[in-house]
């Protein structure tokens, strides 16, 4: 049982201590983080050790993100200040993982036994159990020292199994920003007799999130279907060569664009105008896209894979379609899927509505920020 979220705002004089990564870059976690610090913020006595990372190389050793952390343990060794909790985002990758061990280790046991970690992502069962040795003691030594560990979904309900006690884990789902919400009317507006069916892939451009399958898919179907839809990138493309080979491949091409990294109104019209949402991620790392609950809220169909924390929030049939996961195949199942819909937009048009629903009733920031929150001050919480 959760407890009463009237209780929990009358009690503000808790100390947080929050370890997050904040943008830039623009990721998940750091969108996430930067929601919950500014929620706290306004509640509690809240100090904050950003970790921002350097690339979007899941995975990569950075010199400038090493000397950060060093910068943070010694502050943690140093710390005097006494908190009622320690909010950790935490990674799945070999050198994410050394980072929260170190700090770990340097916050103590006290300040351990306090901290809630959180964890986006989806693959660190499968670094833990492949790690060596050494590593896999310290985790155990480490994890399962810590208060409460929060996951996405139900899918990553086993992910820390042989580190974290089962009855510590907690469900909190990812979000959408509130000024993301569409009206009922304004779906029924753009789906009225479109002259063009926007199609929108808002994620970072990295091979694994799908771009350029789509991108190929979009350019093998007919020309009298490919000329009724616009096709939309936004994003950050870090690979200079990625980028340059990108831009040549949709260049001259009237109804193909890449906006870049887009965020406030941008975002916004972007996603308010677009019909279909597209994202046929392979990404090993996946978690739960904060892209598609964004979609939601946009009232948009949405296309992607049974990848990661996206079986948590995605149905076939209901929230859109699901793609085939075999590389061979996603290319040509999402050509069909994509001519279907651009054929024949009015008739999925309740898909938009439902998900416009649910995204208010499931993901809003409130209610991802309160479950947080409780999870933080209430041992009960989101089991």
């Amino acid at each position: 049982m959760g407890s009463n979220p009237e209780k929990i705002l009358m009690t503000k004089k808790e100390s947080i201590l929050c370890i997050v990564p904040l943008p830039p870059p623009i990721t998940g976690p750091a969108i996430a983080s930067e929601t919950i610090v500014n929620y706290l913020k306004r509640h509690y006595d809240v100090v904050v050790m950003a970790y921002q990372r350097g690339n979007l190389i899941s995975g990569r050793f950075s010199l400038s993100q090493f000397l950060r952390v060093i910068v943070i343990g010694v502050r943690l060794m140093l710390i005097r200040k006494t908190f009622d909790c320690v909010y950790l985002v935490i990674s799945s990758t070999f050198w994410g993982n050394l980072r929260d061990l170190f700090l770990l280790v340097m916050m103590g046991y006290s300040l351990r036994n306090k901290t809630i970690l959180h964890l986006h992502g989806a693959n660190i069962k499968r670094y833990l159990n492949g790690g060596f040795r050494p590593i896999k003691y310290l985790n155990k030594k480490m994890l399962g020292g810590i208060r409460h560990a929060i996951v996405l979904g139900g899918t990553f309900k086993n992910i820390f199994d042989g580190y974290i006690f089962n009855d510590k884990i907690r469900i909190v789902n990812n979000y959408f920003k509130t000024d993301l919400l569409t009206t009922e009317e304004n779906i029924s507006r753009k789906f009225n007799s479109p002259e063009k069916i926007n199609i929108l892939f808002l994620s970072n451009l990295i091979r694994e999130k799908g771009y350029e399958v789509l991108l190929d898919a979009f350019l093998s179907m007919h020309e009298t279907i490919r000329n009724k839809a616009m096709l939309h990138f936004a994003g950050e493309i870090y690979s200079t060569d990625e980028k340059r080979l990108f831009t040549n491949n949709i260049k001259n091409r009237p109804n193909i664009f890449y906006h870049g990294p887009v965020a406030g109104e941008e975002k916004r019209r972007l996603l308010e105008y677009s019909h279909i949402f597209c994202l046929p991620t392979f990404h090993k790392f996946e978690g739960q896209p904060i892209s598609i609950l964004e979609a939601y809220a946009s009232g948009c169909i949405v296309l992607t894979t049974r990848n990661g924390g996206i079986n948590d929030i995605f149905v076939d049939n209901s929230n859109g379609f699901l793609l085939d996961m075999d590389i061979e195949r996603l290319k040509e199942n999402l050509r069909e899927r994509l001519g279907m819909l651009i054929t024949n937009i009015d008739k999925y048009r309740h898909v938009a509505i439902f998900n416009r629903k649910e995204a208010s009733e499931k993901y809003a920031e409130e209610v991802f920020c309160r479950k947080v929150e409780e999870v933080l001050f209430n041992s009960e919480a989101s089991k």
